[in-house]
């Protein structure tokens, strides 16, 4: 069984990649990578609670939100 903390860590993976290859062509944060990597957040911060590992899951949430304020900045322009 797949956990949710490997599925959250390979979308934030997956999207510091996309990152990456966009990048070369231009220098501004994708919001692509921004939705990518909040989705992963999103499955760390389920697991975390789940789990008991509250701290954790505090800090990813922390993490979550203040990527949705750059997301919404971002797609604001």
């Amino acid at each position: 069984m797949i956990s949710y903390s490997i599925i959250g860590l390979t979308l934030v993976v997956l999207a510091w990649i996309t990152q990456f290859f966009i990048m070369p062509k231009s220098k501004k944060i994708s919001p692509f990578f921004i939705l990518i990597y909040a989705i992963g957040v999103a499955f760390l911060v389920y697991d975390g609670f789940s789990s008991g590992l509250n701290n954790l899951a505090v800090m990813n949430l922390i993490s979550l939100i203040v990527s949705l304020i750059v997301l919404i900045k971002v797609l604001m322009k």
